[in-house]
């Protein structure tokens, strides 16, 4: 069983210096890509429309986007979109203050950590949500299914995996264990990027791990068991990650802002009545296998990003040693 020799006082300390790292290298590369900057959003599209770029893991909750091509809900709006699906999350925060992109998505931890440096993201409309119900959730704490462990109280001195010491996943995590009693300041958290957990817990390297589909799915393919819904326990209402812009944006263009939650938001209400397209589209743009994606659990759709949520995930990452104050969610948060 793979376990690390940090002692769980120093937890906070190691956090602390993890999140000074993510808060220069967002900082420093930031202002390293304000100095090319070009702004796509002035390009023009075919047949007068406003052409913009997205940037965004190739995850499920990029569904809707392209359902929202496929039917014309962008051009509606004025929009022709173009997905880039290389640039990464920690990248895109540089990317879009550069204009290099015109909207990313990015986990709210991260855009509350990228607000308190001075960086001028905006939080525009929601990509990925909580479904609000414990136990049929996209994101959950699992351990093997043989390990005997039952409760997240029961991880408390053990290892566990999480994709990002410092995001929504970490938060989550000592959330679950934290809101079962548990001393959340005691487990020993390691970096394992989502697509290796399901042999992470299957070999035993960890005792468990936080996890969101469709690598939930193949981790309970072997056996593994989920044993506790972080995200609802960080929030009722949890904007999970929001779709994100630069504030010279929201300034410059306005409308272009405008249309594009618009459009998002009319692709989210498509998603909601069409499951069974969001679960087809899925296997066209990721790896996950058309048997998976009828089963996996898929994201909320949400239309607005939760303040309440974000109010939390604020007060979570200043007790956790990622921030040292109080983000203005009024700068962050697009009203």
């Amino acid at each position: 069983m793979f376990r690390t020799t940090r002692h769980p006082r120093t937890a906070a300390a190691a956090r602390r210096g993890t999140a000074g790292l993510l808060a220069a290298t967002l900082l420093t590369t930031a202002l390293a890509g304000c100095n090319d900057s070009g702004d796509s959003a002035d390009a023009a599209g075919s047949d007068g429309l406003t052409k913009i770029t997205l940037a965004s893991s190739p995850l499920g909750h990029l569904a809707p986007i392209y359902l929202a091509q496929d039917n014309g809900i962008f051009a509606k709006h004025g929009l022709q979109v173009e997905v880039d699906t290389e640039t990464s999350d920690l990248t895109s925060v540089p990317s879009v203050l550069a204009r290099k992109v015109d909207f990313a998505t990015g986990d709210l931890t991260t855009l509350i950590v990228a607000r308190t440096q001075g960086l001028d993201v905006k939080a525009v409309v929601p990509a990925s949500a909580s479904t609000g119900k414990a136990g049929a959730d996209y994101g959950a704490l699992v351990v093997a299914g043989d390990s005997g462990i039952t409760s997240p109280k029961q991880l408390e001195g053990k290892t566990v995996a999480v994709n990002i010491l410092t995001n929504i996943a970490a938060a989550a995590a000592r959330e679950a264990v934290r809101a079962d009693g548990g001393d959340s300041e005691s487990l020993k958290l390691v970096e394992i990027p989502f697509p290796q957990v399901p042999a992470a817990i299957s070999e035993g390297r960890v005792d468990g791990a936080w996890v969101v589909e469709p690598f939930l799915s193949a981790a309970k393919a072997q056996g593994a068991v989920p044993i506790g819904w972080g995200f609802t326990d960080l929030a009722e209402d949890l904007t999970v990650s929001a779709w994100y812009t630069s504030g010279a944006l929201v300034a410059q263009k306005p409308e272009v802002v405008t249309a594009f939650r618009a459009a998002i938001r009319e692709a989210f209400a498509y998603a909601r009545d069409h499951e069974d397209e969001v679960r087809a589209k899925i296997p066209t743009f990721t790896q996950i296998t058309p048997d998976v994606a009828g089963k996996i659990t898929i994201t909320g759709w949400r239309d607005e990003v939760s303040r309440q949520a974000a109010e939390k995930l604020a007060g979570y990452a200043q007790r956790d040693g990622l921030i040292s104050t109080t983000p203005d969610l009024d700068e962050l948060i697009l009203p």
